[in-house]
């Protein structure tokens, strides 16, 4: 008999690749558009008051649409990251259903392994509220102006909270399948699809690379987990029937 599972939702990569487009449009935009502007004012300073002024609205244009591709940037970036939490939890209460129903059918070796696993599944935490404290937090650092610097580092701190719950979360639960799958009987080859990561690590690598790495873990990330999703739904099918 089939087992009632959640119908387990991946990650959009496309939503990941969309956010890093629109903020490189952002990124140039700005550059543009601040780059008219200081020419307008010198411009306008030294020579050609008209000239200067058509050089500092055109800045301006530039600015604006640099301030709306960001927002829709963010929009995506925030999308991504909520749908990492999202998969992860709904393949961590599959697990759990599956083996409620193998420890019913198994004898007592198997069912002490069970219970064993369910401890360790039962000891994954997603920190999903840090992830809307952050959100709270980034919102706020928008629209409060003097007080957005301090809003901003308590969102990348809250954030940095959630993605090391994420990184800890996402490869601890790909070690357990690989303990888990062995006990049952099914013969696979290891699940190998994320790497391990660190937040210490990470926020180095952003530093370093003037936040280009942060770009890559997105769409990396994003695929990593949709891989090990993949690869599990199918070894759980193979009990599953």
């Amino acid at each position: 008999m089939a087992i009632p599972m959640l119908n387990e939702r991946k990650v959009n990569t496309a939503f990941a690749i969309v956010a890093i487009v629109l903020s490189v449009v952002a990124g140039l935009a700005g550059i543009v558009g601040t780059a008219h502007m200081l020419e307008g004012i010198v411009e306008g300073f030294f020579s050609d008051y008209e000239f200067g002024y058509g050089q500092m609205f055109g800045g301006m244009v530039a600015a604006i649409f640099a301030g709306i591709f960001g927002i829709l940037a963010a929009v995506f970036t925030l999308i991504v990251l909520n749908q990492w939490s999202s998969a992860l939890t709904d393949n961590i209460q599959n697990t759990k259903t599956l083996l409620t129903y193998l420890k019913q059918k198994g004898d007592s070796e198997k069912q002490t392994n069970l219970v064993v696993l369910e401890g360790h599944l039962s000891g994954l935490q997603l920190y999903t509220w840090a992830y809307w404290v952050y959100l709270i937090f980034y919102v706020l650092a928008l629209f409060t102006g003097v007080a957005s610097f301090v809003f901003s580092i308590l969102a990348i701190i809250f954030l940095a909270v959630y993605l090391q719950s994420v990184f800890t979360v996402s490869k601890r639960l790909e070690e357990i399948k690989n303990i888990m799958y062995p006990l049952l009987g099914v013969e696979t080859p290891m699940l190998t699809y994320i790497k391990s990561r660190n937040i210490g690590v990470f926020i180095l690598l952003v530093i370093v690379t003037l936040g280009i790495y942060w770009w890559y873990l997105l769409i990396k990330l994003s695929s990593e987990i949709n891989q090990y999703i993949d690869a599990d739904q199918r070894l759980r099918q193979v009990i599953n029937v």
